[in-house]
């Protein structure tokens, strides 16, 4: 499809409609698009409600498809393949817009001779190759004849139109119809063309006047919807840096919390670290010896027990001597009142009023190694009552402006 004459392809799919349809939105779409949107409540294109007072949303466009039968035959003119005769099969050397056919020179000398009285035009497929396909469908527009519907008297050309049956007709249709002709209903159909074109022209004109100020209206409120993507995203990033600022500045709160609570612990945990390892050395020296007389008492000979019991007792000895490592912390979890305030206190000063209830939990252990050994309670309680800590405060005021929302952070 030549660039000029994209607007006969589907609104839809952009492809060649082979029967096209004209929607009541005055889209066409062809008919596997049609198909696929059953049923038709309303355009896959605009999508605005179809709606027709004949029951039927759907009507034939005339002109799309009777231009594409027109295109289709120039394609075939100007292309290099042999055209054949459509009567006699002979090779086509004339081509006639009335008859839509293919004639050789017989066929179109008789053509002639019998229908040149119907104002029938044959061209020569060499001229008509020459031409671009603007103008020939120019000259088809020039050639047409409106030729008479009825079969009785088809030969015939239309010249009248009754406003009464709204329909064309020759001059033996307006003999017949007396009653619209004796009611001065009839007009000469040159003249009712020219009216129906220029109510068209007319009714463009006002449509395109209209169509300025959709587009007007269409561009101001498209510019005021820009205003407020702009101002919605601009209020998007106060919000999400405060809100970055609060995270931070929790985090690094929850971090000195974590480093108060590791610097009270990290002494326990060396000196249980220590304990763990001296006790694994004595368990694996435990566990050789008692495998070393397990085997001698199953293999050893009397001498090598002569020989090397002195030693064995003697490391034995040793480890029985052993002392069991005290297996206590001084340090117990629920004595760190201080941090679980400060913890507290961060809790409802981010939540506000619905941290009112909260509770900051902490794990209780039963283990027989954990004592209440650490210093009293009563001195962290001094401690932590003695101490001041500077916390920032957040306050977000959402107020409207003239042009959105705005967002001011204290």
């Amino acid at each position: 499809m030549e660039g000029d004459f994209q607007f006969l392809l589907c609104d839809r799919c952009q492809t060649q409609a082979g029967n096209p349809k004209l929607l009541t939105c005055l889209h066409t779409l062809c008919t596997e698009c049609l198909e696929e949107n059953k049923p038709i409540g309303q355009c896959p294109v605009c999508e605005s409600p179809i709606q027709a007072s004949d029951g039927s949303p759907l009507k034939d466009n005339l002109l799309f498809s009777n231009l594409q039968t027109k295109l289709n035959t120039y394609q075939k003119i100007v292309s290099s393949e042999v055209l054949f005769c459509n009567l006699c099969k002979e090779e086509a050397e004339f081509w006639c817009s009335e008859c839509s056919e293919f004639l050789c020179r017989k066929c179109y000398e008789a053509h002639q001779w019998y229908l040149k009285q119907k104002s029938h035009e044959s061209q020569r497929l060499a001229d008509l190759k020459k031409e671009t396909a603007q103008s020939f469908l120019e000259g088809l527009k020039k050639s047409c004849t409106l030729f008479c519907a009825e079969r009785s008297h088809n030969n015939q050309v239309i010249s009248i139109y009754c406003r009464g049956c709204r329909k064309p007709m020759c001059c033996s249709c307006a003999l017949l119809d007396g009653e619209h002709y004796n009611a001065k209903l009839y007009s000469d159909i040159r003249v009712e063309i020219d009216n129906r074109k220029e109510e068209l022209s007319r009714l463009k004109e006002e449509l395109v006047e209209k169509k300025r100020s959709y587009e007007s209206s269409h561009n101001n409120v498209h510019e005021q919807l820009k205003k407020l993507e702009k101002v919605q995203s601009e209020t998007h990033e106060v919000i999400q840096k405060e809100v970055e600022d609060m995270v931070q500045w929790i985090q690094q709160k929850g971090e000195k919390l974590m480093e108060k609570v590791d610097q009270q612990l990290c002494q326990e945990q060396e000196e249980a670290k220590k304990k763990l390892a001296c006790m694994e050395q004595i368990l694996k020296q435990m566990d050789a010896g008692e495998q070393l007389v397990e085997k001698m008492d199953l293999f050893a000979s009397d001498q090598e027990v002569i020989d090397m019991h002195p030693f064995i007792k003697e490391s034995l000895e040793r480890l029985k001597k052993e002392k069991l490592p005290v297996s206590s912390f001084r340090t117990q979890v629920e004595n760190f009142n201080e941090v679980r305030g400060e913890l507290q206190d961060l809790c409802k000063r981010v939540k506000g009023e619905d941290a009112c209830g909260c509770t900051v939990s902490t794990p209780r252990s039963h283990s027989s190694m954990v004592h209440s050994e650490s210093p009293s309670n009563g001195k962290l309680q001094a401690k932590s009552k003695g101490m001041k800590m500077q916390r920032p405060s957040y306050t977000i005021n959402v107020t409207k402006a003239f042009q959105g929302f705005m967002v001011p952070v204290l």
